[in-house]
Order: structure tokens, then C-alpha cells, then sequence
């Protein structure tokens, strides 16, 4: 039957569980010895990079600890500093018979200093001068050899045991009727299975904290407390190599395999019926109890029997009897295996002393948690490099290197991005609209050179599919097909799998929050999210895209003239006799005019703003000006899609850069003061190096899989970056502080952790935190409604924040944790026109047609309101007392220049660096503040008002 196979299959893989453990650990230290570098001297007891291997999983450890960063001592008068090396722990449990190396911070010279059994040593310096100890600076391949023969006879062992366990069972096994064996596997009685081994893993740090302070798990514990406690106190050798043990992730790791498949051997006669079902919910904390039951042995030959008996007996007399049966054996195997956990040690304590506690240079050691649990996914990888029309390596435009304007540094080509309105709703969707120089050959119906965000396609030939994006850039696939569903592009960050409808692809776009693309036939259909909120796309009868419905009501229209966009409508639906009188346009978003060669030249927004473009004859931008008045202008190299910008300039004095441009991915910008900024691109558009207007470089290097693996700033720092088998980012290195890891459960963060401080989070199956657990162990929970909107917060103290939702997603009832009540109300725009507060207290809102604030009606029935300019920056704000604030802004510049207060006195500001950055204040007095840069944009030099 399935089960008997699936557990001989993993007898048979027992035996080499930690065979890619110990390849990683050799290359850990084999790249340590080869460098200089902090890795060496990492310390902790787990302070190694390493895989476990067990069946389709892998156990990771990364690397790191708080106690790195090491206090230099001054050596005392008289010259002899004692060392003392002891566990973290209430009681003085040594760390002995070690080798530490007193380094003399000055010179470098290295005395090494052999620790005692009882932890203890001592190093005759000279008086005043300072030191600092590392533990083991290089670990020997000998030493290795022997920490894994250890492991050797410990996993065969465990191994002959397992085998004859199973002996037993197996015939059992034969013997079950049907039913009862699909009772015992239909109640989740899987001990060997993945959620199993992830809940114990992350419970195993239980030991070592029971072994630190036995005395705070009485109530757990029980009478073995008090035995664990006389075990400290009278032979604290013995709890030592127990501290080791429960240290040592690699031995801990064999015992959960051990005891999880332990568990999935018992036949279903010993544990069917409603011990199953209970069992079953429980399987993780029986994984725990029974090592904890070995260890409690230790302290005592009945304790772990005891332990057992007082907290599984509710499980029925047989099943406690075979897991009492189970610790009698393991402990035997595991006493074994205590006379080699030195070696362990051997290998694993290192670090550096922390400082002086009571007149001794003290290093104290803590069972680090390193090895987090990589389940085997699937990941079918065909990188290819987006490209732009003319198939140079483009990435996202938001993504792409510009210079303060959005010229590409990596081509050349403008990348101007624009947003012209949005659809609310439980999938909010905002529609933009892209130029890029390398389309201008290319009209999408919004005039050559620029495409808008629903203008996704897919074009099918053989088993390739390319996906034209909204920015017309061109990422390659394979077809997916039932035997390759899911394929991703590492170098793209997206990826292509089959829909659950005929014929259907979907597209996984770049961006954690990027809905999904659902295509047919090529054409866009949907986009959804997570929870499958969706928005459906509609067409005309040529094809053109006519409608985005939400299908709560709001829709965006989309209306052309001789097939070419000419206005986007945001609409909401009241049912009529037709679907054409059902919508109902609520406001014209946005409106474009086109020349006689129907290229835009003409934007218009609710407000009736405008921005005007002009181009050259091969389509190429040559000027926009804003609605505000301010004009920008382009000059160009080449022809055409193959222009490249060599200076960019405005209407005001403080804009105009100039572009050279290399065959080698090197661009030099050359500003307006006479600065020069360096950037140099890989053939996958890529930044690799990078020179600052003061001269400073920053460099950084990228995997195969276009992923950043390091990077060094000016200084000469270097920060490093980690990623696991399918591109997740695992470990982040900075230069000068504690490593933080992270890892993840079905593809979402599950931890993040920095030197001891660990962030835990579970999830729901879509993704969503639904519990969140900081490094003080404060627990926060959330809950969600069927479309992903947070319906509940629990905080730690007990308090519970309630929120309701509308159809369109929008918030209009909060339930504060005291009882208090607040409540909201949109317009037809869903933009925000009352609010409630939880005293009663009545605020209103006024927009205009682009969504900026006009008026606030407080409770008393006072007002605030604003009115802005084109750029939509406020030029006059008027208060509750009627008092008028009006600003100006000068050479049609976005940022103000005249502050005119309600008394007549006034506030100057002036712009004369070529950053636009703020160079001159002038108060109502006349006095001025004056501020000046480096070239890299930081302030230089200071001068108040009272002229220092």
C-alpha cells in the first residue's frame, strides 16, 4: 500500500540525511580559510552556512550573531586577565576544554590560551594595553572528519533502530482493514509530513531554553524541573554536553526525522479512532514531548517516563506505552552519542569575548537557531532578457537608471510615465500611459510612441509566446503546456502558467502587488488578484479595448475616433432597459487630441489642464509643456526608434543636461554647474558601476539570474545578498552590522531575523499575515474577508479593531478597541465626503475633479480650503478664522518661490542649484539663509539669518 511505500522509501534515504550538510559545511570553511574576512570569525554555536538534506526538503543555515561585534578590553594593573567561557544559563554551566586566541589589538600578535574543563583560563598581557579573544579562528578538515563520523554512528544507529522498529509494525500494517488504515491517514496522522517537520522545527529552540531555566517550565515540566535543576548544580559537565546537544541543530535535526517517522510507522490499530483524530491535531507538540522526554532522562532515569505519562496519557494506554518504549531506546542511543558532542564543540564554538563580567574577560555561549527548512518547489526557470522595440535589454521603467529625468540611461530613450486616472474598487487599477523613444514605428491607438497600462498582448508562434508589456517591452517564454504548466523568467521577474479556462494563459507580472494578466488568444481578458477580485476587459467589434468593469458597479469607458483613444470616462452602473443607458458617466478622466498624423500632441484632464507634445518628422519627442506652463526639450543622436537623448533641458535657467554616450554601456551626464555623473551598464541592463558627481564609485555585481548578489559603496563597504533556488532573497550581509535572514513557507515570508531578534508571521493560503510575532514575543492577529479586505486586528493587549467594507472596497465603519465607532461616506467617485468620529462629531469634504482637496468642514462648522495651480500645488490656503496664506511660484517652477502671509509679510526661497535643490531664504525681515552643496546634492555650508 501507498503508506508502507512511502515509509520504506524514507528508511532507505535515512541513512544520508546529512550528506549535503556536511558537503556545505566543508565549503563553508574551506571559503573562510581562503579570505580575510569577518566570516571568520563568526561566532555563536551555530555559526556555519550549511544544507540538510531530507527527502524533497532541505535544511538551511545561515550565518550571524549579535556578540560579533566584540568589546576591546584593556588589560588591568598587574597584567593577568582571566578567561572564563560558560553557557547562557541560570546556573554556572562551564564551556570548557577550548582554544582561544588572545589577540593584542594593536599589533595583531596571537597567544593562544587553552581553556580549562570548568571553561576556565588565563592570559598574561601588559598593563593598559588593549585585547580582544576570538574562539578558533579556522576549523581542520580533521576536525570535520571527526564531528561527522559522529554523525555517522549516531544516524546508523538511529537507523537499525528505525528498521527493527519497523519490523514490527510493518506485518501490523497488512493487517488493518481498509477503513481503519483511511481513518488514520484521512485524520492527518502524517508525523513525517512537511507542515509536521516546519511546526517542529520551529519549537526545537524549547530545549535549549528548558536547559537554560528549568525553573521556568515548572508547570510543563512538572518534578522533572526540580531534576533538571540538581543536575546543574551537581554536575554541571553533564548539563554542559546536554547544552551542546541541544545546540547541535544537525544531531536535533536526525531526532525530529527519527521521531517524526517514528510516528508514521505506528500502525492505525495503535492509535485509530479518536486518539487519531485528537492525535493528529497534535502531532507537533507529541514530536517535541518526546525529545523532550530524552533529554529529561538524562536528569533522571524515570523523568522523561514521567514527563510522558502526565501530558500524552489522554492519548489512550497503548500509544503512551510506545512512546515511553520510544524514549527508553532513543535515550540509549543518544547517551551513546554524548561521549562525541565535543566534537561538535570542536567545530562549532565561535566567536569573541563580549567584555569583563566580575573582573574576567567573559565569552558566554546560547544555542543560536541558524537552520530554517527549504521545502523542494518546483521551478521551471527560462531566463530571457526583456528587450525594448529595438531589441536592446530593457528593464521596467521604474526599475531603469535615469539621471533625474526619464532619460534611460541604459538606451538612451525617453521613458516619460504618466497617470490619467483610476478605477477604485477591492482591485484598484490606475491608468498610465508610456512614451519610449524605440516605439515611435509603433501605434497602439494612442499615437506612435505611446501605449497605455491595459494594452497587454500576447503574440503565439510554435512553442514560443512573447508578452508585449504596457511599457512595449518584449519578454520571451516557452508555451506552457500540461507537462511545463507553470514557467518562470528569472531574468524578467515574471512568469507564464496555464489558466484554469480553454486556452487561457496567465501572465505573473513584475512587482509584489502587479495584478495577474489573463489572456486568450492573445488578447487581454482580465486582471485579478489573490483572491481573484477581478476586473474584466471588454472590447468593440474592432477589437479595441471598450470597457474595464469591476464588477461592483464602477467601470472605466474608453472611447475612440477613427481607432485611436480619444477619452478614458469613469462610469457607474444603474440598471436600465440597456446596457448602454446603465452606464452612466460619472466624469471624463482624461481626453487626447492627435495630429493629422495621429500622433498625440494633446492631454487633457478633468480640470481642463492640459500638456502639450510636439515631435520631429520620424516621431521622436521633441518638447511637452506642462499645464502649468513650464516646457521641457529634447535633443537627439540618431534617427528615429534609434535616437538617443544627448541633452535635456527646460524653459527654466536651472535645467540642462548633456548625455555622451559609449559603445561599452557607459554614459556620462554632464549637469548645468559643470558636475559629471558615470553610469555603466551590463548587456542585461543592469547597473554595475556608478561614479557620483564628487568622484565616489558604486559598484555592484548581479547571478545568472540578473539577481543583485553584492554591492560597495564609495567607502569601499560592502554589502552582500543571498537568494534561495527560486530567487527568494534569504540573506541580506551588510557591511558593518548583523546579518538579517529571512525565510519563507509556500512562497511568502514565514521570518525575518537579525542577530536574535526574530519577526515571525503565519499566513493565510493566499498569502495574507493573519498572525505576527515580534522579537519581545507580542502577538498581533488579523483576519480577512473572502476578498482579502482586514475585517479584524487583535492586538497583543487583548484589544480587537473591527472594519466593515462596501462592494467598492471602500472602508465605512471602524470599530475601535475601546467601543468607539467611526463612520465614512464617499461620492460617486469614492472620494472620501464625511466622517464620523467615534465622539459624534460630524468633518465633510470638498474635492475638485482631480481629487485635490478644496474644503474641510470641521464639527464646529468652521472651514479650511486650498486652491492649487496647474502643477497641483497649493496657492492659497485659507484657515477657520478666514486668515488668507497665498504662495507663488516663479518661472512656472513647481516649487515656491513668495509666501505671502495673512498680515502682508512675506517669505522669499530661491532654486539656483542645477539640482533644483533650495539655496536661499529670505524672512519677514529681509535677512536671508543661505545654503550651499557639494556635487553630489548634501549641504556644504550653512549661513543663518544672523549671518554665521
Amino acid at each position: 500500500m501507498e503508506r508502507v511505500n512511502r515509509i520504506e522509501q524514507e528508511l532507505d534515504s535515512f541513512q544520508d540525511t546529512l550528506a549535503v550538510y556536511r558537503e556545505q559545511l566543508e565549503r563553508w570553511y574551506s571559503r573562510t580559510a581562503d579570505r580575510a574576512s569577518r566570516a571568520a570569525d563568526l561566532p555563536s554555536l551555530m555559526g556555519m552556512e550549511r544544507l540538510i538534506r531530507f527527502g524533497d526538503s532541505t535544511t538551511v543555515v545561515s550565518s550571524g550573531d549579535d556578540d560579533f561585534l566584540s568589546t576591546v578590553v584593556q588589560c588591568p594593573l598587574g597584567g593577568v586577565m582571566t578567561i572564563e567561557s560558560k553557557f547562557e544559563s541560570v546556573y554556572d554551566i562551564p564551556l570548557g576544554d577550548i582554544v582561544v586566541d588572545v589577540v593584542e589589538v594593536d599589533s595583531g600578535k596571537v597567544t593562544p590560551v587553552t581553556l580549562d574543563a570548568q571553561g576556565l583560563g588565563t592570559f598574561e598581557g601588559e598593563a593598559g594595553k588593549s585585547y580582544r579573544v576570538h574562539v578558533q579562528g579556522e576549523v581542520s578538515p580533521g576536525q570535520i572528519e571527526k564531528l561527522f563520523s559522529s554523525y555517522d554512528g549516531l544516524t546508523g544507529d538511529l537507523t537499525d533502530w528505525l528498521r527493527g522498529e519497523w519490523q514490527g509494525f510493518k506485518p501490523r500494517w497488512a493487517q488493518q482493514s481498509l477503513a481503519t488504515s483511511a481513518a488514520a491517514v484521512g485524520n492527518g496522522l502524517l508525523a513525517g509530513s512537511w507542515a509536521a517537520i516546519e511546526g517542529v522545527w520551529d519549537s526545537i529552540s524549547l530545549l535549549s531554553d528548558i536547559l537554560k531555566d528549568p525553573g521556568r517550565f515548572v508547570q510543563r515540566l512538572g518534578d522533572s524541573a526540580d531534576q533538571l535543576k540538581t543536575l546543574a548544580r551537581d554536575t554541571p559537565l553533564l548539563m554542559a554536553k546536554l547544552q551542546l546537544l541541544a545546540s547541535d541543530e544537525a544531531a536535533l535535526y536526525l531526532l525530529v526525522r527519527t521521531a517524526s517517522l517514528w510516528l508514521e510507522m505506528l500502525p492505525p490499530s495503535e492509535v485509530a479512532g479518536e486518539t487519531a483524530e485528537a492525535l493528529s491535531t497534535v502531532v507537533v507538540q507529541c514530536v517535541i514531548d518526546l525529545l523532550i522526554g530524552v533529554v529529561l532522562t538524562f536528569a533522571g532515569a524515570g523523568a522523561g517516563i514521567a514527563y510522558l505519562s502526565m501530558w500524552l496519557a489522554r492519548h489512550g494506554a497503548t500509544l503512551l506505552n510506545a512512546m515511553q518504549r520510544f524514549v527508553k531506546a532513543i535515550f540509549a542511543v543518544v547517551n551513546g552519542f554524548m561521549t562525541y558532542v565535543d566534537r561538535y564543540k570542536t567545530v562549532a564554538v565561535r566567536g569573541v569575548a563580549a567584555g569583563i563580567k566580575k573582573g574576567r574577560l567573559q565569552l558566554r555561549w546560547d544555542a543560536q537557531r541558524n537552520t530554517t527548512l527549504k521545502k523542494h518547489e518546483p521551478h521551471d526557470d527560462a531566463p530571457a532578457q526583456s528587450k525594448n522595440p529595438n531589441g536592446d535589454s530593457a528593464d521596467t521603467a521604474a526599475q531603469t537608471q535615469t539621471s533625474g529625468c526619464p532619460v534611460s540611461m541604459v538606451t538612451g530613450e525617453e521613458l516619460l510615465t504618466l497617470d490619467d486616472g483610476t478605477l477604485d474598487g477591492r482591485l484598484p487599477f490606475v491608468f498610465t500611459r508610456l512614451y519610449r523613444t524605440s516605439a515611435v514605428v509603433l501605434d497602439v491607438g494612442l499615437g506612435r510612441g505611446w501605449i497605455h497600462a491595459l494594452a497587454h498582448r500576447l503574440e503565439l508562434k510554435g512553442a514560443q509566446v512573447t508578452w508585449v508589456d504596457q511599457e512595449n517591452r518584449r519578454t520571451i517564454f516557452p508555451l506552457p503546456t500540461t507537462q511545463r504548466p507553470a514557467i518562470h523568467n528569472s531574468l524578467a521577474r515574471a512568469a507564464i502558467y496555464l489558466g484554469a479556462a480553454p486556452d487561457e494563459l496567465i501572465i505573473v507580472q513584475p512587482g509584489e502587488n502587479a495584478p495577474f494578466l489573463h489572456f486568450r488568444d492573445g488578447h487581454l481578458i482580465a486582471l485579478s488578484d489573490r483572491y481573484d477580485n477581478r476586473l474584466t476587459v471588454q472590447r468593440n467589434i474592432h477589437g479595441d479595448i471598450s470597457r474595464l468593469d469591476n464588477g461592483a458597479g464602477r467601470s472605466l469607458r474608453l472611447r475612440y475616433e477613427q481607432r485611436h483613444l480619444v477619452a478614458v470616462d469613469y462610469q457607474s452602473f444603474h440598471p436600465a432597459l440597456t446596457l448602454d443607458e446603465a452606464w452612466r458617466t460619472e466624469q471624463t478622466l482624461v481626453s487626447y487630441r492627435y495630429d493629422g498624423r495621429f500622433r498625440l500632441i494633446e492631454a487633457t484632464n478633468a480640470a481642463g489642464e492640459s500638456e502639450r507634445y510636439d515631435y520631429d518628422d520620424q516621431h521622436v519627442i521633441l518638447q511637452r509643456q506642462l499645464a502649468g506652463g513650464a516646457s521641457f526639450y529634447w535633443e537627439w543622436q540618431g534617427v528615429g526608434a534609434a535616437s538617443r537623448c544627448v541633452r535635456h533641458w527646460a524653459s527654466f535657467a536651472q535645467m540642462d543636461s548633456r548625455y555622451t554616450w559609449g559603445e561599452d554601456g557607459r554614459v556620462t551626464v554632464r549637469h548645468l554647474d559643470g558636475s559629471q555623473e558615470v553610469y555603466v551598464h551590463d548587456d542585461r541592463a543592469r547597473l554595475v558601476r556608478k561614479v557620483e558627481p564628487d568622484g565616489g564609485e558604486h559598484l555592484k555585481a548581479y547571478d545568472e539570474q540578473g539577481r543583485l548578489i553584492a554591492e560597495q559603496d564609495p567607502l569601499g563597504a560592502v554589502s552582500e545578498y543571498r537568494y534561495d533556488d527560486v530567487g527568494r532573497l534569504v540573506a541580506l550581509i551588510p557591511p558593518d552590522e548583523a546579518p538579517t535572514s529571512y525565510e519563507y513557507r509556500n512562497g511568502f515570508l514565514h521570518a525575518c531575523s537579525r542577530g536574535k531578534a526574530v519577526w515571525t508571521y503565519r499566513r493565510n493560503a493566499r498569502g495574507d499575515v493573519i498572525a505576527s510575532i515580534d522579537p519581545d514575543g507580542q502577538r498581533t492577529e488579523y483576519a480577512y474577508d473572502a476578498h482579502g479586505q482586514l475585517l479584524a486586528r487583535y492586538d497583543p493587549d487583548g484589544g480587537e479593531h473591527r472594519f466593515t467594507w462596501s462592494r467598492l472596497g471602500q472602508l465605512t465603519e471602524e470599530v475601535l478597541p475601546d467601543g468607539g465607532r467611526r463612520c465614512f461616506a464617499y461620492d460617486a467617485l469614492g472620494r472620501l465626503l464625511s466622517r464620523r468620529d467615534e465622539h459624534g462629531a460630524l468633518t465633510h469634504y470638498q474635492w475638485d475633479a482631480v481629487g485635490r482637496l478644496l474644503q474641510v468642514t470641521l464639527p464646529t462648522g468652521a472651514t479650511r480650503a486650498w486652491s492649487y495651480n496647474a502643477y497641483g500645488k497649493v496657492i492659497a490656503e485659507r484657515d477657520e478664522q478666514g486668515r488668507t496664506t497665498r504662495y507663488e511660484y516663479a518661472d512656472d517652477l513647481h516649487l515656491v518661490s513668495r509666501r505671502l502671509n495673512p498680515d502682508g509679510s512675506e517669505l522669499k526661497y530661491r532654486y539656483d542649484s542645477a539640482r533644483l535643490l533650495l539655496t536661499e531664504i529670505e524672512n519677514e525681515s529681509g535677512e536671508q539663509y543661505q545654503l550651499d552643496y557639494t556635487p553630489n546634492g548634501l549641504i556644504r555650508q550653512q549661513v543663518g539669518f544672523d549671518g554665521q
